[in-house]
């Protein structure tokens, strides 16, 4: 849990997480904006996100959002929720809060609408977790959570690996086996009466190998210990290599989407 603070105590990481798929995706459609044509929501809804990170989903869609949606805006990090004020400070109908989804602080049948995108997998208990969800929501409500695969950028490991075999990074199977494409029905079900997934297509083809190496620095405090000075520049130099044997791009698979719950 410390780790997680750490990562998320501000919006830098996040960011540099955030890049590399907006530079490098074969999906030219962009993530965040794909998400919002997911989501079905009635006008005047009440809404919740658990987990807003930085606001970059509600920013990148400010002109899309109807005037009568109530939006609360949510958190675990403080940090997190200045970065999303200060980021949309400009759209009036949100409001801020900082919480913990094993203990929502509102009312049974409040909601309409509850997202949480990308955090499951963090929560210690996901079934108080998904009880407390759907407490908040409505009867007629609608749960949105987005997660990743077991293969979600699985070449980043073999790729550390290859380069130093005492380097184990399994990010994406530690996260997804938590709660991922392949599980979250399973986990979802009995909360709810149908789950239903949506795939977001492409994959990542990374020109820049600074690229890959601050990601991977991003997401794990003790790489960040390891690539340094000559090893990061010896990663950056095998990284190189990798790039120019196949074609000048180095391709990584993505694996990520949507459950909808109801």
């Amino acid at each position: 849990m410390k780790n997680i603070e750490e990562q998320y105590k501000n919006s830098s990481n996040l960011n540099t997480r955030i890049d590399i798929h907006h530079l490098y995706s074969t999906n030219k459609e962009d993530w965040y904006i794909w998400l919002f044509d997911q989501y079905d929501i009635s006008p005047n809804s009440n809404i919740l996100e658990i987990g807003c990170g930085d606001g970059t989903f509600w920013y990148k869609n400010s002109d899309r959002i109807p005037r009568g949606w109530n939006i609360t805006l949510s958190d675990f990090s403080l940090g997190m929720i200045e970065s999303a004020k200060n980021k949309l400070r400009d759209i009036p109908n949100i409001t801020y809060l900082q919480l913990n989804i094993e203990e929502i602080p509102f009312e049974n049948n409040h909601f309409d609408v509850v997202i949480a995108n990308h955090m499951l997998y963090h929560v210690q208990n996901r079934k108080n977790a998904l009880k407390e969800v759907r407490r908040v929501l409505k009867k007629d409500g609608v749960f949105y959570c987005s997660t990743i695969g077991q293969n979600h950028m699985r070449e980043f490991g073999q790729l550390l690996n290859t380069f130093d075999s005492t380097i184990h990074y399994s990010l994406a199977e530690d996260h997804a086996g938590e709660f991922g494409i392949e599980n979250g029905e399973e986990q979802l079900s009995p909360y709810f009466n149908t789950v239903s997934y949506k795939n977001f297509l492409g994959d990542l083809e990374i020109t820049d190998v600074n690229a890959i190496a601050n990601y991977l620095v991003s997401t794990n405090a003790e790489l960040n210990n390891i690539l340094q000075d000559e090893e990061l520049t010896e990663f950056l130099r095998y990284l190189n290599s990798v790039k120019e044997a196949n074609n000048g791009a180095i391709r990584i698979t993505k694996s990520t989407g949507l459950f909808e719950s109801k």
